[in-house]
């Protein structure tokens, strides 16, 4: 049972970065593209510690739950993002939206 409530929210985050991809946009600043993928992490990291029953554990205990899960749930979108879902659908929705993903330019380093 631990192990499923510890890789539930990682599993479910696996599912979040086709949603994110059809809501942000490649003229979006940086700050903006983060949120619309961290937002859902919270959200469902809160949901999943609530449903398993971590809140009840009184406040410290809780708090570090959520923060745990909304981790798990952040991690497992950005590997599946970066691993399958990108070169998955890159070209489906640069079809479907008419734009073309882009990746955020590189900073020059500065020794």
């Amino acid at each position: 049972m631990d192990l499923l409530r510890e890789t539930a929210p990682f599993l479910v985050g696996m599912l979040v970065p086709p949603l994110v991809m059809l809501v942000t946009r490649p003229t979006w600043s940086g700050q903006a593209r983060f949120l619309a993928a961290f937002l859902p992490a919270l959200v469902l990291g809160f949901s999943t510690s609530y449903l398993a029953g971590e809140l009840l554990a009184g406040m410290p205990d809780g708090l570090i739950a959520v923060i745990i899960d909304t981790s798990l749930v952040f991690t497992g979108g950005q590997l599946t993002y970066r691993c399958i879902w990108k070169p998955l659908l890159e070209s489906r929705l640069a079809r479907l939206t008419g734009t073309p993903l882009k990746l955020a330019p590189r900073r020059a380093r500065s020794e």
